[in-house]
């Protein structure tokens, strides 16, 4: 809607109440009232002598009078009611006048007294001002879509160009690469799929070809990196053992199929390949740390994935010989890195009684508050406890071990399972 539209919906709706307004004042002013709504005098003597004879008869039911009183009463109503019946009858009783000027001065008055109001008490650049918005957002609106279509048209020039490349050198590689690239951002990934199968048979030994093929085949497979696409990224890997995509795309393929540890794995290593401020390095740590922590099972003798490597506890949960035959090789056994004093809980591992012994890592990566992360502590508490309710609640006949102090950067932790919780 322009500015112009706006303004004169405006002033429409305004004339719109203002009439409605007018019209449930005015006719009552312009109105005359009708001759036979007006009473005559004898008229109105008659009605009172009626009134006063229905009282009369009342009070003498009700006790108020008696026979000769009523009686005496009524014959006087009747004297005075038979001589002004003979006298003429009177003008009849005033009649409200019309008042046509009076409703002239008030159809001019409200609508300037509004108009005043408005004035005073409103906003009056108000429609103006959003008026101006409008036009301001709808040119802002025109000037964004022209830079779209210039881009548009660049990049299309661009794609021509490269297509251009590619007929007149047909062995050249990169230049297939580059074109796929291009495919990828118009987003037509069958043509992508072709045009990095090219570059794959000129350059079978450079990941980049082979890891950008892998997600070209796995987008076209709906998606699914197993079969040819992860079989590629393999091979990248083998080439490039820091190739982003191709890590990425292990990841990706790892956290599919629950592989938790391994995904954290893979997604650790290319978050050093990227910027600490930029966007895709906040979001690249983030599926870190919903990895670990969905794989905390397998964190208890995973490989060690630092995103600060001095934020480490390593060490090994063991079960007192004394207690050996006390617990179910089903039972659960929890690992739980709280603050000092058995306050906030940090980190909470778990593994069935029958892996006993067992190596663990903490590191921040476990952690889902940033912020109470590991590295924020110089010393926590470690409790060890195995559970045959599945889970880390604790209650009277559980096993458990405690450490208390145990200082961040300790690498040679020795946890034991000593105690029955009474």
């Amino acid at each position: 809607m322009n500015s112009t539209v706006s303004i004169i919906l405006f002033w429409v709706a305004a004339v719109i109440m203002l009439a409605a307004v007018l019209a449930w004042i005015l006719p009552s002013l312009f109105r005359r009232p009708e001759a036979d709504a007006a009473l005559d005098r004898r008229e109105l003597n008659i009605a009172v002598y009626r009134d006063q004879y229905r009282e009369l008869e009342n009070d003498h039911r009700s006790g108020l009078l008696s026979d000769a009183q009523k009686d005496a009463a009524r014959s006087e109503l009747e004297i005075r009611l038979a001589r002004d019946a003979l006298q003429e009858s009177a003008s009849p009783l005033p009649r409200a006048p019309a008042r046509p000027a009076f409703g002239m001065g008030v159809l001019a008055m409200v609508p300037a007294l509004a108009l005043g109001l408005y004035l005073v008490v409103g906003e009056p650049g108000f429609v103006l001002k959003v008026a101006a918005a409008d036009q301001a957002e709808e040119e802002r609106q025109r000037k964004m879509q022209e830079a779209l279509e210039r881009l548009e048209a660049q990049v299309d020039q661009a794609l021509a160009e490269l297509e251009q490349a590619v007929r007149d050198n047909p062995d050249d590689g990169i230049a297939w690469t580059y074109l796929a690239n291009a495919y990828i951002a118009r987003d037509r990934w069958a043509d992508a799929e072709s045009a990095y199968a090219r570059a794959y048979a000129l350059l079978p030994e450079n990941a980049a070809v082979l890891s950008g093929y892998a997600e070209t085949l796995a987008v076209n497979a709906g998606r699914d990196l197993s079969g040819r696409p992860i079989e590629l990224v393999r091979e990248a890997l083998l080439l490039d053992p820091m190739d982003q995509k191709a890590l990425e795309l292990a990841g990706i393929h790892a956290y599919q199929n629950e592989e938790f540890t391994t995904a954290s794995y893979h997604w650790n290593q290319a978050l050093q390949l990227l910027p600490e401020d930029s966007p895709a390095y906040t979001e690249l740590a983030a599926m870190v740390r919903s990895a670990r922590i969905r794989g905390h099972v397998e964190a208890f003798g995973g490989p060690e994935m630092l995103v600060d490597p001095g934020a480490v506890i390593r060490g090994r949960v063991e079960l007192a010989p004394a207690l050996a035959g006390a617990a179910r090789a089903e039972d659960t056994v929890f690992l739980i890195a709280r603050t000092l004093g058995g306050g906030i809980a940090l980190a909470t591992l778990s593994t069935r009684m029958d892996q006993l012994p067992v190596d663990f890592v903490l590191d921040d990566g476990l952690i889902d508050d940033p912020e109470h992360l590991l590295s924020k502590y110089e010393s926590i508490t470690l409790v060890a406890r195995i559970s045959s309710h599945g889970d880390a609640r604790a209650r009277p006949g559980d096993l458990e071990g405690v450490l208390e102090s145990v200082r961040v950067g300790s690498r040679d932790v020795r946890l034991v399972i000593d105690t029955v919780r009474p």
